[in-house]
C-alpha cells in the first residue's frame, strides 16, 4: 500500500524558514503590531480581546486563551484543516520551492494521489446525480414529499445537496459508465456492492445525505430508506476517504460556530443536526449514529473544550452517552448530557419548542457528566435491598474517586448523600478505599496522628514553571540539552511528557535543529506543552543560574509531596512506635528542604 511521502527535515526547514508567518497568519487574522509581536483575534476559539500573538522573531503563533500555537506550517495545518503535507506543499508553492524530486518522482505517491482525487471527484458527481433525481419532477416526487413532511424548505435542500438515489438495481452503475467512471471505482468507494450476479448500486429508493470532511469534500453517504426496507439507515462503508469513526456529519458547516459557541453538541442521527440547523443552531454535529469515538473526540477538542451530548432517550442511546462520557472524559473535555423532557431525540424536542427553549436545555440545564453517570448506576441497582444499595454506594464511590478537583468532589459527596440518602460515615468509608487512601480507626485517633491539626492537601509548587522553563532552556540553548536532560533523569520527572519532551529534544534532535520547526512530529499533548513552554518563558543572561533554580523548585515540589504522603502515613499509623518511625522521616525531609535554599 503506498504511503504519503516523508520529507526530510532539511526540506521542512527550508520551507518554514522561506514563510514568513506574519504574512501566512496575517491572510486569516487581522493583525496589529505592538511592540516586537503582533496581536489579533484568536482565529481558534471566540474572543473579544485579542490573546493571540505572533511573533516574528520566534517565527511563532501563541494564544494565551485557548494555547493554541505553532509555527507557520502547524497554522495551516489547524486553520485549514491540511494534512502536514499538504500544509508543506501549500507553503512550498508560496515560496516558489520546487519539491525534492524524490518525492515528485515516487509513482506510488503519485498513484495513490491521482486515486483519491478520482474518488473525491466520483463522490462529487454522486452528489449531483442524486440531487438532480430528488429534484426531477416526478422521479422525486415520493422523496421530497417526505422531506417536506419533516420540515426541510427547498433552500436548506439545495444548501447541504440532499438527494434521492432511484429504486432500480444500477441505475448509478449505468450512469457512471456514460460519464466517464469505471463500475471498479464505484466499488472502490462504496457507491456500489458486489454480489452473485455482479455489480449492483448499494443505494436504491433512499434520501440520500452526503457527508462532508472537514474540507467540504463529499466523502459517504448516508441514506434514509422511503419504504419498510432494511436497515433504515445505511452509511458507506468504510473506504479510503470514509472512516466512520473519525468523521462527524456536519464539522465542515459547524466548526466555526462550535468555537463561538465555546461548545459543541453532539446529536445522533443526520435529521437531529438537520433539525438544529433548520431553527439557526449551527454548533451542533452527529456522531453518525455511533457513540463519540475517541478520534471524533479529538477533532472536536481543536474547536471547543466543552461537549454537549444530546443523543436519543432510548436504551442504545442512553448506553451511547454512557461511552461517549467515558471518551470525552478521558480526553480532559468538559460538558454535560441535555434532557429533552418526554421527546425521543432533538429532531422531535424541536418540532414543539423553540431554539430558545433547545439552547436552554442544552447550555444551562444540562447535567454534568458526572451526575448523569450517578443517576444511570442508581437506575441499574435496587436501593430497597442491603446489597443493591451497598453495590450503589461502592460504584458512586468508584465514580467521584474520579473527580480530581476535592472542593468538587466534596461537593457531588453531600449532594448524592442528601439524594440518595446514604449514611455519612459508611460512604465516606467506600469513598476512601476507591481512592485508595488508608483508613484512621476514629476521630481522636486522627487527631493524635495529624501534627499539623489540619486537613492534609498535595502541596501546590510552582514546579510546572519551572519544568517548562528547563523545556523552554532546552529548546532555545541546545548546549544546555545534554546537561539538563542529564540532571533532570537523576532527579525524576512528575510528568511524562517533559520526559518525552526531554528525550525528543537531546536524542532526536542535532543542535543544529529548531525544536518548534520540528513539533509536526510530535503527538498532540506534546507539542501543545512545548509551544507553551516556548510562549510563556523570558530569556534570562545567566541560563546555567536559571536551570539550577528551576531544579531547586522541582527538588522542593519532590519533598514535599514526601512529606504529604508522610504526613498520611503519620496519621493512619496504628502504633505510637509506626508513628514515631514516620515522624522521624519527616523531620529529615524537612531538613533537606530546608537546606535547598
Amino acid at each position: 500500500m503506498a504511503t504519503l511521502p516523508s520529507y526530510s527535515r532539511e526540506f521542512v526547514e527550508r520551507v518554514r524558514s522561506s514563510s514568513d508567518i506574519v504574512q501566512v497568519v496575517g491572510e486569516a487574522v487581522r493583525l496589529a503590531k505592538k511592540g516586537r509581536d503582533y496581536w489579533g483575534l484568536c482565529p481558534f476559539h471566540g474572543e473579544k480581546t485579542p490573546s493571540f500573538k505572533v511573533s516574528p522573531e520566534k517565527q511563532m503563533y501563541y494564544c494565551f486563551g485557548c494555547h493554541a500555537g505553532g509555527n507557520a506550517l502547524s497554522f495551516l495545518m489547524e486553520h485549514h484543516k491540511l494534512s502536514f503535507n499538504e500544509a508543506l506543499e501549500r507553503l512550498a508553492e508560496r515560496a516558489g520551492l520546487e519539491l525534492p524530486t524524490s518525492q515528485v518522482d515516487d509513482e506510488a505517491f503519485l498513484a495513490k494521489r491521482r486515486e483519491r482525487e478520482r474518488d473525491i471527484r466520483a463522490m462529487e458527481w454522486a452528489a449531483d446525480i442524486f440531487y438532480r433525481q430528488l429534484q426531477n419532477e416526478h422521479l422525486g416526487r415520493e422523496a421530497r414529499e417526505y422531506l417536506t413532511k419533516r420540515g426541510l424548505s427547498s433552500e436548506l435542500i439545495t444548501e447541504l445537496k440532499i438527494g434521492y438515489s432511484l429504486p432500480p438495481w444500477r441505475t448509478l452503475l449505468e450512469r457512471a459508465e456514460k460519464d466517464g467512471f469505471t463500475p471498479e471505482e464505484l466499488l472502490r468507494v462504496g457507491l456500489a456492492v458486489a454480489g452473485e450476479k455482479g455489480l449492483y448500486d448499494r443505494f436504491r429508493h433512499r434520501i440520500m445525505y452526503p457527508i462532508r470532511n472537514r474540507q467540504g469534500q463529499v466523502i459517504a453517504f448516508g441514506g434514509r430508506v422511503l419504504d419498510d426496507s432494511q436497515p433504515k439507515y445505511l452509511n458507506s462503508p468504510e473506504t479510503n476517504l470514509f472512516h466512520k469513526g473519525k468523521e462527524l456529519y456536519g464539522l465542515d458547516r459547524a466548526g466555526k460556530a462550535i468555537t463561538k459557541a465555546g461548545y459543541a453538541v453532539i446529536v445522533e442521527g443526520y435529521m437531529d443536526a438537520i433539525a438544529a440547523w433548520k431553527h439557526s443552531l449551527p454548533h451542533v454535529v452527529a456522531s453518525l449514529g455511533t457513540a463519540l469515538t475517541t478520534e471524533q473526540s479529538t477533532i472536536l477538542k481543536r474547536y471547543a473544550e466543552r461537549i454537549i451530548l444530546c443523543y436519543d432517550t432510548d436504551d442504545a442511546g442512553v448506553a451511547a452517552t454512557l461511552r461517549g462520557i467515558e471518551v470525552v472524559r478521558r480526553l480532559g473535555l468538559s460538558g454535560g448530557v441535555a434532557s429533552l423532557g418526554t421527546s425521543k431525540d432533538p429532531d422531535d424536542y424541536l418540532r414543539t419548542h423553540s431554539k430558545e427553549d433547545f439552547l436552554i436545555r442544552v447550555a444551562e440545564e444540562s447535567m454534568p457528566f458526572i451526575e448523569y453517570r450517578i443517576a444511570s448506576t442508581a437506575k441499574a441497582h435496587d436501593q430497597n435491598t442491603p446489597e443493591g444499595r451497598g453495590a450503589f454506594a461502592a460504584s458512586v464511590a468508584k465514580l467521584l474517586a474520579e473527580v480530581d478537583n476535592a472542593v468538587e468532589r466534596e461537593g457531588y459527596v453531600d449532594k448524592v448523600m442528601h439524594q440518595y440518602h446514604l449514611p455519612r460515615e459508611p460512604f465516606l468509608q467506600e469513598l476512601a478505599k476507591a481512592m485508595g487512601k488508608p483508613l484512621g480507626p476514629d476521630k481522636h485517633f486522627k487527631g493524635r496522628h495529624n501534627i499539623s491539626g489540619k486537613d492534609i492537601v498535595m502541596p501546590k509548587a510552582g514546579w510546572l514553571k519551572a519544568a517548562r522553563t528547563l523545556l523552554y532552556l532546552m529548546a532555545t540553548e541546545p548546549h544546555l540539552r545534554s546537561d539538563i536532560y542529564s540532571r533532570w533523569n537523576e532527579l525524576g520527572y512528575d510528568e511524562e511528557k517533559h520526559r518525552l519532551l526531554a528525550a525528543w529534544m537531546t536524542e532526536d534532535l542535532t543542535l543544529e535543529d529548531e525544536p518548534v520547526a520540528l513539533a509536526h512530529e510530535l503527538a498532540e499533548g506534546l507539542k501543545s506543552e512545548l509551544l507553551i513552554a516556548l510562549s510563556e518563558q523570558t530569556l534570562e543572561e545567566n541560563t546555567t543560574s536559571m536551570a539550577n533554580e528551576c531544579f531547586i523548585a522541582l527538588e522542593e515540589h519532590n519533598l514535599s509531596l514526601q512529606i504529604a504522603q508522610i504526613d498520611r502515613e503519620i496519621e493512619s499509623a496504628q502504633s505510637s512506635e509506626e508513628r514515631d518511625l514516620w515522624l522521624k522521616k519527616r523531620t529529615d525531609a524537612v531538613l533537606r528542604k530546608k537546606k535547598l535554599r
